[in-house]
């Protein structure tokens, strides 16, 4: 059989070759960091090795989870790979509502302001690119 003329077979293995080397650490490592300001917390994420698409930040009552993964490219596979995954426990006084997310530069910024949280489910934030 040859490997080159059957595309499905070499796009498999190519997909397998990358989920290999992330497994055994192709991925920079990534800073994360939590500051708080005067009116809210800026959580922000150095991810030199990941593209923004692969991020998510997922708001629930009083906490956040950002993590990214590698999807495999035929959408019906849903092989997903987590290249990291951090969940992060707000207080009370977090505005979960209102919460934004910008990448730029491989960094993304999240900032969570202070107020009333009337969040009573699970939402994605929606990542803005600069």
């Amino acid at each position: 059989m040859n490997l080159l003329k059957n595309k499905d077979v070499l796009r498999s293995l190519l997909f397998q070759g990358d989920q290999l080397n992330t497994l055994a650490g192709g991925v920079a490592k990534i800073d994360f960091n939590i500051e708080n300001q005067k009116d809210g917390f800026l959580i922000v994420v150095n991810a030199p090795s990941i593209e923004a698409e692969q991020l998510k930040v997922i708001s629930d009552q009083n906490s956040l989870q950002v993590f990214a993964t590698i999807n495999h490219p035929a959408e019906n596979h849903g092989v997903m790979i987590p290249l990291f995954y951090r969940k992060v426990q707000l207080p009370i006084f977090a505005n979960t509502d209102e919460v934004e997310a910008v990448h730029h530069d491989n960094r993304l910024e999240i900032f969570v302001p202070i107020g009333k949280n009337s969040a009573s489910s699970k939402k994605e934030i929606n990542i803005k690119q600069i």
